[in-house]
């Protein structure tokens, strides 16, 4: 309540202000990602060169027995589960499969079991619902610090530095009706040099507005969804837009980076695209090297590839929600045999990092709503819905299709799903949720998010 009640305040502060408030976020999250350890951790990691592949998967395996150890003794759902297992029967890595695998659904039920440390203690991340479920997990403040320092370090062997200007492209909900009348689709947060841009509003309409503000900002490094990205890059190759800027290094996150998307983007803005994989709920990384090659990086966890290339991960930094053999949805393609990258690197080489793919729905007014703006669309109700999709049918309503745990759901998570989808698609869409015992999977045995039938009336 007292959040909403925030948000609320925030959304009518006039952009200087806004600027000020997120600022202030900024500083706080500033003093929980940076301080001794962080420094300690990066030092570290920017120095590894991960040349001998024996070593690493020696360090591996010292990593995962601590970690399983440790997440059964703290955890008392990882105690329960492994109560008639004997750890000490797993002496390599294959025998990682003595251990049961954890779904999503066992760890949504079970979550207040599975954390180690109270939400006070760490540092809480919601995570989006690209597979329909939404998850409330906590990070020790080291573990997310290590995880801080890891991604800088990749990003540092890049060439690129922390403090360098960001503009930012993400499913935050950072402007008001009376912002976008004024043709303000931004906010800017002065301790991390970052432009914040709403990815809600983009459309051929609004974005010579975003262009004009990035000429005038000039980022080194942009980075947020695919789907903003790209929509934008698109526009620039199909208007001949010019830019004043050049930035060093463009990064994707939390949907599929797919070739025509690098094509586009990189012809656009003249600067080399990085892939990178990983997970709010804390997954393994996996990132692009200065050769080009995406790595599983295995200093930070396992990462187990099924027969249908869905994956199973253990990651090293969630001793404040473990996640062991977890069932997380998302795909890679591993490459074939095993080399020394040209980086130097012997970590296992990538060919594609699945997924889902860049999906989107229809607002009234002709915007892209893609799947990662509705997978947020639960992430404030992370326990009480077990699966959600939506459907579109028609152009002016969405049909909402939600699963839940009876004992947690109630109205007001009724009422945030809707608040959420007029943030997404206006007032002119009418949305109806209708509670189901179950969704059906696809002919191909996989869950959709998003079924959009508009695109099959248009072709």
């Amino acid at each position: 309540m007292i959040l909403e009640m925030l948000k609320k305040i925030y959304m009518m502060l006039p952009p200087s202000l806004k600027n000020f408030i997120t600022s202030l976020y900024g500083f706080k999250l500033y003093k929980e990602r940076y301080n001794e350890y962080y420094n300690m951790c990066f030092e570290h990691y920017s120095k590894q060169n991960y040349e001998n592949y024996e070593k690493e998967k020696e360090l591996q395996f010292k990593k995962f027995i601590l970690f399983i150890q440790k997440a059964k003794k703290d955890s008392s759902f990882y105690n329960d589960l492994y109560a008639n297992i004997n750890l000490n029967l797993i002496k390599s890595m294959e025998d990682i499969k003595l251990l049961p695998i954890v779904t999503k659904e066992s760890l949504r039920k079970n979550i207040d079991k599975v954390r180690t440390i109270k939400k006070s203690e760490g540092v809480v991340s919601f995570t989006g619902g690209t597979t329909g479920t939404s998850l409330e997990v906590v990070f020790t403040k080291q573990d997310f610090q290590e995880r801080m320092a890891y991604l800088d370090a990749f990003k540092y062997k890049l060439g690129i530095n922390s403090g360098d200007k960001k503009a930012t492209f993400s499913g935050r909900e950072i402007v008001s009706s009376k912002d976008v009348k004024k043709g303000v689709y931004w906010c800017y947060n002065y301790i991390y040099k970052q432009r914040m841009y709403s990815t809600f509003h983009i459309k051929d309409e609004t974005i010579p507005s975003y262009l004009s503000d990035l000429n005038n900002f000039k980022p080194v490094i942009i980075n947020g969804f695919v789907s903003a990205i790209y929509l934008i890059a698109k526009y620039i190759n199909d208007n001949g837009v010019a830019l004043f800027f050049t930035p060093q290094a463009i990064f994707t996150t939390s949907e599929a980076l797919l070739p025509h998307h690098k094509c586009v983007i990189e012809k656009a803005f003249k600067a080399k695209v990085y892939n990178q994989y990983a997970s709010a709920e804390g997954a393994p990384f996996i990132t692009e090297c200065v050769a080009g090659s995406l790595h599983y990086n295995l200093d930070t966890g396992v990462i187990e590839v099924q027969d249908d290339n869905s994956i199973l991960v253990t990651s090293f930094t969630t001793h404040g929600t473990p996640l062991i053999r977890y069932q997380i949805g998302d795909s890679i393609y591993l490459s074939e045999g095993r080399s020394k990258c040209k980086c130097g690197s012997t970590h296992p080489i990538v060919d594609r990092i699945g997924g889902r793919s860049v999906d989107f729905l229809y607002s009234t007014d002709g915007a892209k709503v893609s799947l990662s703006h509705l997978a947020d669309v639960i992430k404030g109700i992370p326990s009480s819905v077990k699966k959600i999709q939506f459907v579109q049918d028609n152009i002016n309503e969405i049909n909402i299709f939600i699963s839940v745990d009876e004992k947690l759901y109630t109205p007001k998570d009724n009422n945030k799903i809707i608040k959420s989808m007029l943030v997404r698609f206006g007032e002119k869409t009418k949305f109806e949720i209708i509670k189901v015992d179950s969704i059906a999977l696809e002919k191909s045995g996989k869950y959709s998010l998003i079924k959009n039938n508009m695109k099959k009336k248009h072709k």
